[in-house]
């Protein structure tokens, strides 16, 4: 597990966002969960200028590699609420890791609308599952956003580096 990869969460430029994995979707199925249009390819610079940060509402940027698609969102995130989840694991597995703008961390692990895990890494616990101790392994050493998306991300997709894709 690359746990150094993930450092870039702890940026103060990424004060609030939510990184969800979705397994054995496509990426246009994803953003119509989430209400959205359907995709347009951009380079993360395109998308900047495209949608600059004072643009009210949700940005969506989503991939796919292997079997799971992932969706990244920052300023107003849409997939970590209750509504959403449920669609977007609908007959499926759903991953997530949500930064609060005031520092909280929560990890969801949701199948088929069925909460499997949901907990805040060294904190409170809602329903515990086998990513809890695994992050929790990586704690103090490492802040709990990056812990938890170096697990989470190690679980939906372990060959994938961040680096390539926030280089796009």
């Amino acid at each position: 597990m690359n746990v150094e990869q993930w450092t870039w969460a702890g940026q103060e430029h990424y004060a609030g966002f939510c990184l969800t994995f979705v397994q054995d979707q496509e990426p246009a199925a994803v953003a119509a969960a989430l209400g959205a249009d359907p995709p347009t390819l951009m380079t993360m610079a395109e998308a900047k200028q495209a949608y600059p940060i004072d643009k009210p509402g949700a940005l969506l940027r989503l991939g796919a590699f292997g079997n799971w698609v992932f969706c990244f969102e920052d300023r107003a995130p849409i997939a970590n609420r209750p509504p959403a989840i449920t669609r977007l694991s609908q007959g499926t597995r759903m991953l997530q890791v949500t930064k609060s703008g005031d520092g909280m961390v929560i990890v969801r692990d949701v199948v088929d609308g069925r909460k499997v895990e949901m907990f805040e890494p060294g904190g409170a616990v809602y329903v515990d599952g086998p990513l809890r101790p695994r992050i929790a392994a990586l704690l103090p050493a490492n802040s709990r956003i990056v812990a938890a998306l170096a697990v989470v991300g190690d679980e939906a997709v372990p060959t994938w580096t961040v680096q390539s894709w926030m280089a796009h």
